[in-house]
């Protein structure tokens, strides 16, 4: 299974602002912190993106790259 850090990004600063605004954690130490971590977040974008195959097919209906020859089916499948 692929790692998928946006979305696990988006939902640690989603809950993380939610405890903010309920006052669970005083907005300062949320300030405080993205103040001191932000690069992080450019760090895991930047080994998302060298982990990831470039120019890969997600979703698995894509078709051959170009750089590849077409796959060929043979015309009779073999009886036995």
């Amino acid at each position: 299974m692929r790692f998928r850090f946006l979305p696990v990004a988006m939902i640690v600063l989603g809950v993380t602002l939610l405890l903010g605004n309920l006052d669970i954690v005083p907005k300062e130490d949320i300030r405080h912190f993205f103040h001191t971590w932000w690069p992080l977040l450019l760090v895991g974008f930047g080994s998302a993106m060298l982990l990831l195959p470039r120019g890969a097919c997600r979703h698995g209906h894509c078709g051959p790259r170009r750089d590849e020859p077409p796959a060929t089916t043979p015309a009779h499948p073999a009886q036995h």
